[in-house]
């Protein structure tokens, strides 16, 4: 069995701390390494020049600085790799690919899609939901570094792994208090849901400090976001092939990532077709 890799895109030096630790807790978890990678893009304007960016390469080196001084404080072994004038998916593609890695963590960006459609979700995400080689994780952050209480949302296809293993790191690393909660569109077999869903955690070694519920409510998007305020993070899955049509994520999962008042995960399973 390979080495538990973990592949993290740096583009932003306002998230390359926090997604660089994301994928340390990871790699600490499972006893692996993170692979850190930017791509200088020639296709647009060099940054405004200030006394410690002064050209594009200085910026790229300046987030694999940051990377670096990330992985000896949670000692994690890593790597730093930079990539000039490449599409990001393909460059992202390819390392995840030539180290057979487990996960990639990419940050979430509201830019419009180019195309003129309403969704916010960026070209990037969509672009990686459909060809990672491996299991993907979108963090979009707000606020301070806090994952004291973290909501999981799950339909009835209780396909949860990729979760779990974000679960016990942050269980294991913050002590987190995990909620994992169906939201239901009637009271019909709640009781059975609810004993699903712990026997499915109960199997995967998740039952301490993880509570189960099963709540009614028409809109499940609005529930998440509504319920969201009271919580850390929010942990959401990708839909099977079927449901998602041209949207990677579903329609609910975009909404959440875009109206939750916390940070959310958008974790996709290698296996698109039974993530749920």
């Amino acid at each position: 069995m390979s080495e538990y890799t973990v592949v993290v895109g740096l583009a932003n030096p306002e998230t390359a701390e926090r997604l660089m630790g994301i994928g340390c807790l990871l790699a600490k978890q499972f006893d692996g390494r993170v692979e850190a990678v930017t791509v200088i893009d020639t296709d647009r304007a060099a940054p405004e020049a200030t006394p410690g960016h002064h050209d594009r390469m200085t910026a790229a080196y300046d987030l694999l600085a940051v990377a670096e001084t990330v992985a000896g404080r949670c000692g994690a072994r890593h790597e730093g790799h930079i990539a000039i004038g490449r599409p990001v998916a393909e460059v992202l593609d390819e390392l995840a690919e030539s180290t057979d890695a487990s996960l990639i963590i990419i940050g979430f960006s509201e830019h419009n899609r180019p195309g003129g459609d309403d969704s916010e979700f960026e070209r990037l995400t969509d672009e990686m939901a459909t060809r990672a080689p491996c299991d993907l994780l979108v963090a979009r952050l707000v606020g301070n570094v806090s994952y004291q209480r973290v909501l999981v949302p799950v339909r009835e296809e209780l396909n949860l792994d990729v979760r779990c293993s974000v679960m016990a790191a942050l269980h294991a690393r913050y002590g987190s208090v995990v909620d994992v909660v169906h939201f239901a569109h009637s009271t019909d077999d709640v009781a059975r849901t609810r004993e699903q869903l712990r026997e499915w955690l109960d199997r995967r070694g998740m039952a301490d400090g993880v509570s189960v519920r099963v709540d009614v409510h028409e809109d499940p998007a609005q529930a998440i976001v509504r319920a969201s305020v009271d919580y850390d993070l929010v942990m959401l899955g990708a839909g099977p092939l079927h449901e998602v049509r041209r949207r990677y994520f579903g329609p609910t999962t975009e909404y959440v990532a875009t109206h939750a008042a916390c940070s959310t995960f958008l974790l996709r399973n290698r296996d698109i077709t039974s993530a749920g």
